[in-house]
């Protein structure tokens, strides 16, 4: 085994740069590989396993890791959304939450006409894309160029968009479609604090799982 070049590890990435590859674990993986390759490859054959692994780690080999991983990840997170839904496995401390949540949520439908519960669905929006964006800004990026990102990041900000598109089609396609004469509709309003209701929970689930998940940035 032996230690690479300069000249080497520029190739690296020159080449796995080439490739717009989406998330930072890919590229890690994708990089250990061909150092592990050329570590174990005479100096003078470099350029030939450099190659070699260029045909193996095709553009569209590297999409279809993204994918993959999309998919892994994302069954991940959704597994650990109902692992803290599940209140009573988190002993006195899960069961006192729950209760007080359940309070709140009683008080709430009690007090707030079930005409306006929309408008805590639409603060539940904001408050829940604000503190996903604010705990996962390492996906973001305000620059014109490629810039690769932790999946967890993506798949939780992904997942806020589900609410916005919940809030799009229960709410505002409706009412631009019945120039707000649904509003009159009981049924609608029932279905609409129910959905509320829904999300509030799925939106708690959803910020504790990202509270959990450190932000992880790219050096390479």
């Amino acid at each position: 085994m032996r230690n690479l070049t300069s000249q080497e590890l520029e190739w690296i990435h020159t080449r796995l740069k080439s490739l717009h590859i989406r998330y930072t674990e890919v590229y890690a993986e994708i990089f250990d590989h061909y150092c592990t390759t050329l570590e174990n490859t005479p100096e003078l054959e470099s350029p030939r396993a450099i190659a070699k692994l260029n045909h193996t780690f095709s553009w569209s080999v590297v999409k279809n890791m993204d994918k993959e991983l999309e998919k892994n990840v994302s069954k991940q997170i959704g597994v650990a959304q109902m692992d803290f839904l599940k209140f009573w496995k988190h002993g006195l401390k899960g069961f006192l939450i729950g209760f007080v949540g359940l309070v709140v949520l009683t008080i709430a439908s009690l007090i707030i006409p079930a005409s306006e519960i929309i408008l805590i669905f639409l603060v539940l929006i904001i408050c829940t894309t604000g503190g996903v964006f604010f705990m996962k800004r390492d996906a973001l990026s305000f620059s014109l160029s490629h810039k690769m990102v932790s999946i967890s990041s993506a798949t939780i900000i992904k997942r806020v968009g589900i609410l916005n598109t919940i809030f799009m089609w229960i709410y505002a396609m409706p009412s631009v479609l019945t120039r707000g004469d649904i509003y009159s509709n009981t049924l609608f309003i029932w279905l609409t604090a129910t959905v509320a209701i829904i999300s509030i929970i799925y939106a708690i689930s959803l910020l504790a799982i990202a509270s959990n998940l450190s932000p992880q940035r790219t050096t390479l």
